[in-house]
């Protein structure tokens, strides 16, 4: 019995020594799988949890970043708000010693069989102080980092707006001041797209686009008119009287415009500059008439009373 009793203890004395060997180390590094956050980077635990939106340099650069930890794993990211707003996406993890992330312009970055990150950041948190070091692939040198914790950055339009008037595009409208506007062109598809400054919203492909096409719009873009009205995704004979969907627009005029509200349709969200599905969502997608063309205007996030404001702000012209 005192052999059983002596056996007992020292696997006890065993088994605790081990658990504060455990305790002491430091996180290994977690295995890369979807977070919720995009793109896919480091797994977050449930706690401790906690979400930053920083402000300051990394170098001679000033950019805004956002962080979400979860457990020992931290994902986020961030961008010059004097450059070109393109963000670099991070994911790593947080332990004890300090944050340790890994940076890619995209998803990419975080394939092992793709190209390798594009730099590394690290440092400490102490307190509502971020200092570091950011680490550029292949460079000679390390550049230092000092942001500082912020409000989360709002995206509801408030404050000054601007004016949008260039003689490319046969109408004008306004839009906040805070927001970065970018001219994409791919041939017949030009368009405008609208960049809310919260670099969270920046993971996701929720930007406002504005498009302009000539004439009435027709099938191949969804609607038909009916009559008086117009329906989106449904033919004039088709029954949707049991659809989950309306069809049909909701028309209001301003300004001697026609505006189309075609919001009640799927929304799904995705990942920023890559495939990758997030998840169900809400949005906002309107279509106003114009007298000699159409303007589509899509928001993928809902906030139907900021896209309002845009629309109300619209003014057609001639093309100069």
């Amino acid at each position: 019995m005192r052999i059983l009793v002596r056996v007992i203890a020292l696997f006890v004395i065993v088994m605790s020594a081990s658990a504060q060997s455990v305790s002491n180390k430091e996180p290994d590094e977690t295995a890369d799988e979807q977070s919720g956050f995009c793109p896919r980077t480091h797994n977050l635990e449930s706690t401790p949890s906690a979400e930053y939106w920083l402000e300051g340099v990394i170098g001679s650069k000033t950019v805004k970043m956002y962080l979400n930890r979860g457990g020992s794993g931290v994902v986020g990211l961030f961008y010059e708000p004097k450059g070109d707003w393109k963000p670099v996406f991070l994911g790593g993890m947080w332990k004890p010693s300090g944050i340790d992330l890994s940076a890619g312009a995209n998803s990419a970055a975080f394939d092992p069989e793709a190209l390798a990150p594009i730099g590394r950041l690290q440092g400490q948190l102490t307190g509502n102080v971020f200092l570091g070091q950011w680490v550029p692939t292949g460079g000679a040198h390390a550049d230092p980092v000092r942001l500082s914790v912020v409000p989360k950055t709002e995206c509801d339009g408030k404050g000054a707006w601007k004016r949008f008037d260039s003689p490319k595009w046969p109408f004008s409208f306004s839009y906040p001041a805070s927001w970065h506007l970018v001219e994409e062109h791919d041939g017949p598809g030009d368009y405008l797209r609208l960049i809310c400054p919260d670099p969270e919203e920046m993971a996701y492909d929720t930007d406002v686009t504005i498009k302009e096409s000539v004439g009435k719009p027709t099938e191949k873009d969804g609607l038909v008119r009916c009559g008086k009205e117009w329906r989106y995704d449904a033919e004039c004979g088709d029954d949707i009287k049991d659809s989950v969907f309306g069809h049909i627009a909701v028309q209001s005029a301003r300004h001697g415009m026609t505006i189309l509200d075609i919001s009640d349709h799927e929304w799904r969200v995705y990942c920023r500059d890559f495939d990758g599905y997030v998840g169900q969502g809400g949005g906002t997608d309107l279509v106003v008439l114009l007298q000699n063309g159409w303007i589509g205007i899509t928001d993928a996030k809902d906030d139907s009373e900021m896209d309002g404001r845009i629309v109300d702000t619209i003014r057609a012209h001639a093309a100069k």
